[in-house]
């Protein structure tokens, strides 16, 4: 993969800007920032199974999950859509990855509890990683398998995989593994925002 990364990253260019010119300009530089992101990307994961002992398989790519939510507060069904960008399994763990090409701290996708989760834009990159593991618990065929969502930073490559973390604070472990009873709190925080929205009386308001 390594030594395909200029032919296949051109030619995926070539798909995104037709006829475009891509050999000089802004658009160069985005095709070189590309090219060296991907090769950052598989030098890790290359170091990963060399050097760490890691076991991964990968499940899907561009893999589009869904989910229906039913719940008595709801006046109907509510269903809940995503394309997720990778699914693996590593040493036996499934993780749900999420690319950013922007910066990502690992701090930022650790809560201690569910309070005002929903209600604060600053939480959106952990709401996107719950509603993804939320929506990929419906696959029967992986249910014995602990579940980990997280996200892979272009900007942070040095960070590797950041998982969702319920806990966070100096010397505190906080856990990974999206358990039964996390997605049971936040399915509650997503009926109760997803209410706020069907709300006439509450005015939205776009974040920027």
């Amino acid at each position: 993969m390594i030594v395909r990364i200029d032919s296949v990253t051109l030619e995926q260019f070539k798909i995104v800007y037709k006829e475009g010119e891509i050999k000089k300009g802004k658009n160069l530089l985005a095709f070189e920032v590309a090219k060296r992101n991907i090769f950052n990307f598989l030098h890790t994961e290359k170091a990963l199974i060399e050097n760490e002992d890691d076991a991964v398989k990968i499940i899907a790519l561009e893999e589009r999950l869904e989910v229906l939510i039913e719940d008595e507060r709801l006046p109907f069904p509510v269903k809940i859509a995503g394309n997720v960008d990778r699914i693996e399994i590593r040493n036996n763990v499934i993780r749900v990855i999420d690319y950013k090409t922007g910066k990502v701290d690992a701090n930022a996708l650790k809560i201690n509890d569910f309070e005002g989760l929903t209600s604060d834009i600053k939480n959106e990159k952990i709401i996107q990683l719950l509603c993804y593991a939320l929506m990929f618990k419906e696959k029967k065929e992986f249910k014995d398998y602990p579940v980990e969502a997280g996200i892979i930073s272009f900007k942070n490559m040095k960070a590797g995989f950041m998982p969702f973390g319920l806990g966070k604070g100096r010397g505190v472990v906080p856990q990974t593994m999206i358990s039964e009873e996390i997605l049971t709190t936040f399915k509650t925080e997503i009926i109760g925002l997803i209410l706020e929205i069907l709300d006439a009386e509450v005015s939205l308001k776009e974040m920027v």
